[in-house]
């Protein structure tokens, strides 16, 4: 008799090829009903295995085995979307922290010393863009002439609504 017998939790197959069994049982030590893990390897002709089979069937341990993946599969979906979401409102509220009261300072109150570093960068951003490329030589000149980002916001602003104009009509 296995030391198992009459005690089995639950019997499920560990591989693909349902070639190993694992088995949790009961037993006692101390005083104290603990949990023991058994691992069998399916062969009819062993004595232990053929234990196992007068209590628990082959169906039965197909059936533990999909029940303890379905069971994985929950666990690992639950903690793959927790996952989604924090990272999600992680994105979010990085988003709101690059929009603050720093940002505005270089447009409202620009300071040549300490701001030409944003002018320089919005500039060649504006220049990126087809619309300022293929501009007039006479509106390029005002973009790398302007001397505030106010500036090159109402340059590209206006030049910006001339072109919408003039293609509406």
């Amino acid at each position: 008799m296995a030391i198992f017998s009459g005690k089995i939790i639950d019997a499920y197959y560990t591989d693909d090829t349902l070639s190993n069994v694992t088995l949790l049982y009961n037993y006692e030590k101390d005083g104290e009903t603990l949990v023991g893990q058994y691992n069998l390897v399916v062969d009819e002709t062993e004595e232990q295995f053929q234990d196992l089979l007068k209590e628990v069937t082959y169906q039965e341990m197909e059936a533990n085995t999909i029940n303890r993946h379905k069971a994985n599969f929950s666990y690992i979906r639950a903690f793959v979307d927790e996952e989604v979401r924090r990272q999600a409102s992680q994105e979010v509220l990085a988003d709101q922290e690059v929009i603050s009261e720093k940002h505005f300072i270089p447009f409202f109150e620009y300071d040549s010393d300490k701001h030409a570093d944003e002018l320089f960068k919005c500039k060649m951003y504006l220049f990126s863009l087809d619309m300022i490329k293929n501009g007039s030589k006479t509106f390029r000149t005002k973009i790398r002439k302007s001397e505030d980002l106010l500036e090159l916001c109402r340059l590209f602003s206006a030049e910006k609504r001339r072109i919408e104009r003039k293609e509406s009509k």
